[in-house]
């Protein structure tokens, strides 16, 4: 979708699809193009009965509607998110809708800026001069323990627990946000994706696709190649192209993105804390036989010791 003379210089395009495996699709996606720049969203739902499709689209529709009343800025993304989690949160309160929940990934381009909100494990990537950064932290048991140094990045791709997330809107009175921004440049391309896509095909295919092809090819092939490998899980995916020029536009929040020479920065909200609490209770390893009996056992040797003891002691009263 090109901008129009009214438009900045944004191509995008946005699919999702169920996948091979899942008669339902959870994904939800949107893309809006806006005199500033354009909204982004990919979300991944989860809980059983249809409520993770009905999550991740309230948390789409309402971040939507928010971003499209509100002035461009790193407060204003967070605020969408905060009532956007509010909402899923109240309405999963319900019997029918325990567990509900949605992964929520979010371009907020405001040129010639890019700002991103993240929750979850779906991902926001930028290709520039040919090389793939993932600009999200995962929030998932995996990712936790990639970046502690126990599993590596393929034991992580491959482990039975690789989708376990440890935050989501809507599961929590409040979800932990993740904000990164940074400074546009020409010829920049951005891939929002859920773990349908990213868990299936690796970064170097991502970087491919995107590279040489426009967004709404790209995101077709995107899709198919993850068919074509099994779709396991519903597969979305959000390609944001910018234009050959960006007009300069300074914005107040924008100091820290202008210094860091168009680098990814992780801006701060405030109140929320540096290190991620995991909500989830780790299983615990099964007890070894000593850790299992070692009470037992030892009761029954002191009583073997009291017994022989008094044994011996009415034995040699008892002797003439």
């Amino acid at each position: 979708m090109p901008g129009s003379d009214s438009l900045p210089m944004v191509f995008a395009a946005a699919l999702t699809d169920p996948g091979r495996k899942r008669a339902l699709n959870e994904d939800a996606v949107v893309q809006l193009l806006t005199p500033y720049g354009g909204i982004f969203i990919v979300a991944d739902g989860m809980g059983g009965h249809r409520t993770g499709e009905v999550a991740s689209q309230m948390a789409v529709s309402q971040i939507v509607e928010i971003l499209k009343r509100s002035e461009p800025s790193p407060q204003g993304l967070l605020e969408a998110y905060e009532a956007a989690n509010e909402a899923i949160y109240l309405a999963g309160q319900k019997p029918e809708s325990r567990g509900m929940g949605t992964t929520c990934t979010a371009l907020w381009l405001d040129l010639p800026y890019a700002l991103i909100a993240h929750v979850g494990d779906s991902r926001a990537y930028l290709l520039r001069d040919g090389e793939l950064m993932q600009l999200t932290q995962d929030h998932s048991w995996v990712a936790d323990r990639v970046r502690q140094g126990l599993l590596s990045e393929d034991e992580a791709r491959n482990h039975r627990w690789r989708n376990v997330i440890t935050n989501a809107l809507g599961s929590f009175p409040s979800a932990r946000v993740d904000l990164v921004g940074l400074k546009v440049r020409p010829g920049d391309v951005f891939l929002l994706c859920s773990d349908g896509l990213s868990g299936v095909l690796e970064d170097r295919v991502l970087a491919e696709m995107v590279l040489t092809n426009p967004p709404e090819p790209a995101v077709a092939k995107l899709v198919k190649l993850a068919n074509e490998w099994g779709g396991p899980d519903n597969i979305s995916a959000v390609v944001v192209t910018i234009g050959s020029q960006v007009a300069e536009n300074p914005r107040p929040y924008a100091l820290p993105l202008e210094a860091s020479n168009g680098q990814p920065v992780h801006l701060q909200s405030g109140d929320h804390p540096e290190v991620l609490t995991t909500q989830i209770v780790e299983p615990q390893k099964k007890p070894t036989f000593w850790q299992r009996w070692s009470n037992v056992i030892l009761l029954l040797l002191w009583l073997g010791l009291l017994a022989f003891v008094l044994f011996n002691q009415l034995g040699s009263g008892s002797t003439p």
